[in-house]
Parts: C-alpha cells; sequence; structure tokens
C-alpha cells in the first residue's frame, strides 16, 4: 500500500470521530490543508472543503470534486473497553489488511479521506481543478450532506469514495429515512417476583443496507419474540426491568440483553418456555448466524419494573413493526429496493425508545411504510418521530463519468468493472438533489465486515483504488 496513503489513514485512525463528535477530525483536516498551502474552508456543519489548482496546463479542465466522510460507526467486541469519544483506533498490519484490535477500523469512510488526502498532496498528479469535500455525520443521518451549500457543489464531476466493493462502480444508492419511535416508561414495584437475564450475543449483523438481503438475524427482535411468545405460552405476569440490543441504527443487531421480572407463580414454567424458544429460534437462524448465542439464567432483583401492559406493548410492536427485506426491485434481479432494521432498542429512566432505518429507492414505498409504522406506533403507544430524511440517487444513463471510469478500469486491471446500483443510502443523493447537473459515482477500495469489529481494509485494494482516481482525473484532464 502507498506509503504516504497508510500515513494518512493512520493520522486519522487516531482521532476519535464518532458520528456528531467529529470537531477534533475536521480541525485536523482543515489544518492539515492550510499547512500544504491548499485553499480550504470549514462551514458551520464542519465540513471541509479544500481546493486544488489544476496541475500545469490542465487549468481549462472541468472541476472535479473527490468526496468522502470523515465520521465511523463505532463498535466494539462484548466485554472490550472502549471509549469511541476518547480513544483512538488501534490498527494491525499484516501485510496485506489492516484490522483494528477488537473494534471497527473505520476504513468507511477512513480510507476514502485518505486515498483523497495522498492526491490533494501530491504535486506530481495530473488533475483539472480539483476539490475535495470531506462532511460529518454521513453515518447518522447525513446531516453535513445536507447542510452543505450547494455551491460548493459547481463542478462537472464528483467522485464518492464511499464505496466499499473494489471491482464495481455504484451508479445509484436509495433514500433513507430514520425513525425513532418512543413510549414514556410506566414503572412500579418489582418486588416479589422472580428475575431472569436474557442475554445475546455472536450473531453476524452487518450493514443494514448492503447486506440486509442476507436475512441475518435481528438480536433485538429476537429478543423480544423469546419473551413475548414465553409469557403467551405460560400466561406468566411478565414486566421489563431493562433492555437494550443493537449498537448503530444503520447496523442489524448483532447483541441484545434483557432483565425481566416474573411472577413467582409462572417462573419455572417461564424459563422452561424461554429455553425452547431459545431453542427453536438458534435452530432457525443456523445457516445466517452459526456464532449466536442465546442464554437465560436467574438475576439479581431489581426494584422496578414496567408495567405488565407496557411491557406487552414493548415486546408486541418490537416483534411486528418490519425488519428486512420489504420489496426486491421489479427491474434488477437481486437488488432490494425496499427495506427496514430496527438498529437501536433501549429501556431508559424515563421511556422505552428504538430506531428504525429505512431505506428504498421507491417514494411510494416509503410513503406506505412510513403510514405502517405509524399505524403500529399508534397501537401500542408509541410516538413516531422523523429523525432524517435522505433522497435517492437515480440512474443517470448518459454518465460521461461512468464510461470515462469503465475504460480506465479496464486499461488498468484488464477485466471490466462492474456497474450496479446499490440499496443502501449514499451521500451522493444530496449531491444529486442538490445539483442535478452533477455526474457522479462511487468507487472505493474493498473493506470486509464494515460496522463491525471484524472491519478488515485490503491493501491491494487501496493501491488499486489510487491508482483508478488518478487514471479518470488525468483523462477528465485530457492527459
Amino acid at each position: 500500500m502507498n506509503d504516504q496513503i497508510i500515513r494518512n489513514f493512520l493520522s486519522l485512525a487516531a482521532i476519535p470521530r464518532k458520528s456528531h463528535h467529529e470537531e477534533a477530525v475536521s480541525l485536523f483536516l482543515r489544518d492539515w490543508a492550510a499547512e500544504r498551502g491548499l485553499a480550504v474552508c470549514r462551514d458551520d456543519a464542519g465540513n471541509i472543503i479544500i481546493d486544488k489548482k489544476a496541475s500545469p496546463g490542465n487549468e481549462g479542465a472541468p472541476c472535479t470534486i473527490l468526496q468522502a466522510h470523515m465520521d465511523m460507526v463505532c463498535v466494539a467486541e462484548p466485554g472490550r473497553e472502549y471509549d469511541p469519544l476518547s480513544d483512538p483506533i488501534h490498527v494491525i498490519s499484516d501485510g496485506r489488511t489492516l484490522t483494528a484490535d477488537g473494534t471497527s477500523l473505520g476504513g468507511d469512510d477512513g480510507a476514502g479521506v485518505a486515498v483523497a488526502m495522498t492526491v490533494l498532496e501530491d504535486a506530481g498528479a495530473v488533475h483539472g481543478p480539483l476539490r475535495a469535500i470531506f462532511t460529518v455525520d454521513e453515518e447518522d443521518g447525513m446531516l453535513g450532506a445536507n447542510a452543505l451549500d450547494p455551491r460548493h457543489l459547481d463542478a462537472a464531476f464528483l467522485i464518492n469514495l464511499d464505496w466499499e466493493s473494489f471491482g464495481s462502480l455504484c451508479c445509484s444508492s436509495a433514500g433513507s429515512d430514520m425513525y425513532l419511535l418512543s413510549r414514556p416508561a410506566e414503572w412500579e414495584s418489582a418486588e416479589g417476583d422472580s428475575f431472569f437475564a436474557l442475554k445475546l450475543s455472536g450473531f453476524e449483523g452487518g450493514h443494514s443496507g448492503a447486506q440486509i438481503h442476507l436475512g441475518r438475524a435481528n438480536a433485538i427482535r429476537l429478543a423480544a419474540r423469546v419473551l413475548l411468545r414465553s409469557a403467551e405460552s405460560t400466561g406468566a405476569r411478565v414486566r421489563l426491568c431493562s433492555f437494550r440490543g443493537g449498537t448503530a441504527h444503520n447496523a442489524v443487531p448483532s447483541v441484545a440483553e434483557a432483565v425481566a421480572a416474573v411472577d413467582d407463580a409462572h417462573a419455572d414454567a417461564f424459563l422452561d418456555a424461554c429455553r425452547r424458544e431459545i431453542d427453536i429460534e438458534l435452530e432457525k437462524c443456523a445457516q445466517t448466524d452459526p456464532g449466536a448465542v442465546v442464554s437465560v439464567s436467574d438475576a439479581d432483583t431489581a426494584g422496578r419494573a414496567l408495567t405488565p401492559a407496557m411491557t406487552t406493548d414493548t415486546l408486541s410492536i418490537l416483534t411486528r413493526v418490519h425488519d428486512g427485506v420489504n420489496t426486491f426491485s421489479p427491474s434488477i434481479p437481486g437488488l432490494v429496493e425496499s427495506s427496514a432494521n430496527t438498529g437501536i432498542a433501549e429501556l431508559k429512566d424515563g421511556c422505552f425508545e428504538f430506531m428504525i432505518h429505512q431505506r428504498s429507492s421507491e417514494p411510494a414505498l416509503t410513503a406506505e411504510m412510513k403510514k405502517d409504522f405509524l399505524s403500529l406506533a399508534e397501537k401500542y403507544g408509541y410516538t413516531l418521530s422523523v429523525m432524517s430524511s435522505g433522497p435517492a440517487w437515480p440512474v443517470k444513463p448518459d454518465s460521461a463519468l461512468l464510461k470515462i471510469c469503465e475504460e480506465e478500469f479496464l486499461a488498468l486491471f484488464g477485466t471490466p468493472i462492474r456497474v450496479e446500483p446499490v440499496h443502501a443510502g449514499l451521500e451522493c443523493g444530496a449531491w444529486a438533489n442538490k445539483n442535478p447537473a452533477l455526474d457522479i459515482i462511487s468507487i472505493g477500495p474493498e473493506i470486509l465486515d464494515i460496522h463491525s469489529p471484524k472491519e478488515t481494509l485490503i491493501l491491494e485494494s487501496v493501491d488499486n483504488c489510487d491508482a483508478l482516481v488518478r487514471a479518470v482525473l488525468r483523462r477528465i484532464a485530457g492527459k
């Protein structure tokens, strides 16, 4: 891997940059650009916009934007002590890959930022007028992209570097809507009951857009299902004392845990029912989640619990709200058209709340699914709030940039590049919405298991991505 790209990537990994907490990395990138004599500005949202003059003789070429996001999804292995607001990422290299020590790596999208930084600081790079846009809060609502002034998108081409499959090129992405469903907590005394802890770990998880079609189990829903069915089959009075699941709204939940209070008269029957339901659930997901571990055991006494009514309503909505693939594209085989992911759920002092990340490339389906969510929320006493909404990025049939990238990839690597849309939200939707004339593609290095502690960056693909970006820029410059 290009040594300078590695250095740039490691400089980013050393800076905690969880979504909504990117001030340090934003200021670092601003100062980095200024130290190299590049024109740079930092907008009110914290986005960084850097301009580099055309290489000599290419001043008349159209302007091209290199774009990536500076925030990352911060997750850690169960039991790992990790504070995403203060702890750096400890990067491990075996010469072929980069991984992190027990946490997500931040290759999404630190690799894209590092590639763009390396082109910006290379005095020998051949290109026309060049701009880099590094955004905040992509992973949690694309707030940086939504806040960017459209004047910064005054260019002919935009190369988004937030694609995790080298050898393919993204030409379109789904729209994305995030909902928060909440209900005030209704507490009562839990004295005199038996208490059981349900723990789920080892589920595969994964990206709620790019991997939703794999049908992996959602630990939040599975936990709710085990508790609800055990209560229904035994007639036990079950009340939630605690509940927490998931680590990010855009990741399929791989962990969950709950403590339930159960009336003594039904405690033994409830425990037996839980174990039966666990066996059923593990058998159902044995192919998709072979490492899943689910256990139920006695728990310490809790002083309070939710009322039986709120417990039943909460478990019911968690099991009945749509999760996973909703529809597949009628025109592109295998492409998910619409989906939803229950990504985070938590019982807090004041309320129970959970988040749904809904995606669709068809606005009518988005409206239909939102209507269903609202109906279930009303039925079970929950309030739905729209946290964010991002537009889709439609296919541009006559894209000159796509054609250039196809030709340069073939010349470099001897095989055609795959051109494909994706059922995930990309900032390209915001760019296309703000400047419909902008010609956009998304490419990037190979990154495996993003948004998880298994995240792996393939080093050879980073070099190849860098070579492809430079070849496309030379081509745009007419060289």
